[in-house]
């Protein structure tokens, strides 16, 4: 049994041999015809890795994707990751926020950046690094927004009038969708945190803001996952990709039927259910920190919510795979999964009826553990919505008098 084969490429500030570059405006490295010129280099420190662990996603359907983390413990005997180690061939330059990539088979599975290096000598002779990693989330968070007015304009739209504002100056590869809400023209306070303000906006929008595994600033509306196309299938009956464990969850984790949704467009809206509080008791959801331009938007938001929270509902919530048990072209499908990626998982039973149960999910959570020998994913779903929603020029969903107009 074999598994996929691993690559982890550090970014680091270099010359040839890894010297010192040339630096403007500095007394030592900025004298002309004394240093070379240089820049970012990636070196492939995959013989040193002792294991991979990385984590990426949400935990829970209606909360915020966190940002995407990993640590990848490299052997470091030879003290070439040591920053005090002045023989290194990467001294000085193993330093906090170095660039990382994680790759599996050649597709990334994590691109970041180590904030931490940290060293653990065991004894006089062996040592190991821990490369504490985040991705571009990590530099969103830790950026604020000077006092400014937006226009009004869609969810997607403000998305990136934020990354391109003078003080965030966004650099990172970004793919962001036009959205289906309009945000009012609201005054956004001095030092706003961007990460936050990027969220409230996305929150407003009911979509999905993250980062892609290849370090994509990704920002989707939540028309995107309407009428899902599964583009992959966990199965234990030799039908699609195996799995070694399936998680469900039925309780009143997301079970909401009086919701309460506000903005700065006017009063307080509330959309409620009697029958399911009638066999639920009361259970409140509210968000009275939106952005939406009109109070019949913020209406339609939280009917939204009422519909897909108001009755509990028994859903597949997680599954893992141990690679080695699979085949090659199931790797690549695995690798192409990533965060709001449509899958089926089908779950087939010995007694009782039915005999098989099968759900089409988002994937909300994906989490690598590589060791030698081993590479198990596990993933986190969340429910799609069970409606079926009008599509212009579907043979199937664009059917007139078929379909759901969706808000």
């Amino acid at each position: 049994m074999t598994v996929p084969t691993y690559q982890v490429l550090v970014g680091f500030q270099t010359t040839t041999g890894f010297g010192t570059p040339f630096q403007l405006d500095d007394p030592v490295y900025g004298i002309l015809d004394t240093s070379t010129l240089g820049g970012l280099a990636y070196a492939d420190l995959t013989s040193l890795v002792l294991s991979i662990n990385i984590k990426r996603g949400r935990n829970r359907q209606l909360d915020q994707f966190n940002a995407g983390t990993a640590q990848v413990v490299f052997n470091n005997n030879s003290r070439i990751l040591d920053p005090l180690n002045t023989s290194s061939i990467y001294y000085p330059f193993v330093l906090p926020r170095s660039p990382i990539i994680i790759y599996a088979n050649g597709t990334p599975i994590y691109t970041g950046f180590v904030e931490d290096w940290d060293l653990d000598y065991q004894n006089a002779n062996q040592g190991r690094m821990f490369a504490r990693c985040v991705d571009t989330f990590g530099t969103l968070a830790n950026q604020q927004l000077n006092a400014f007015t937006p226009s009004a304009q869609t969810s997607g739209l403000r998305v990136d009038a934020v990354l391109d504002r003078p003080e965030v100056a966004y650099q990172g590869a970004r793919s962001i969708g036009t959205g289906s809400s309009t945000l009012g023209a609201y005054a956004v306070s001095q030092d706003t945190n961007v990460l936050n303000y990027l969220q409230q906006v996305n929150t407003s929008e009911q979509g999905y803001l993250y980062t892609a595994a290849d370090g994509t600033l990704t920002f989707k509306g939540r028309s995107s996952v309407l009428n899902p196309v599964s583009g992959a299938s966990f199965t234990t009956n030799g039908t699609g990709i195996p799995y070694m464990s399936l998680v469900n969850q039925y309780g009143s984790e997301l079970l909401y039927n009086y919701i309460v949704t506000q903005s700065p467009a006017g009063a307080a809206q509330t959309n409620s259910d009697a029958n399911s509080i009638a066999l639920y008791q009361a259970q409140n959801y509210n968000l009275l920190s939106l952005l939406n331009s009109t109070t019949t938007e913020v209406n339609g938001l939280g009917a939204y919510l009422l519909g897909k929270y108001r009755n509990p509902v028994v859903r597949f919530t997680g599954v893992s795979c141990e690679l080695a048990a699979l085949t090659s072209a199931q790797w690549s499908t695995i690798f192409a999964i990533d965060l709001t990626s449509i899958v089926t998982v089908q779950k087939d039973y010995s007694t009782g009826t039915p005999a098989t149960e099968s759900q089409t999910l988002i994937t909300s959570g994906i989490e690598h553990r590589i060791v030698p020998g081993s590479h198990i994913v596990s993933y986190t779903f969340e429910s799609t919505d069970g409606n079926q929603y009008m599509t212009l020029n579907d043979s199937i969903f664009g059917i007139l008098d078929t379909g759901l107009l969706s808000f």
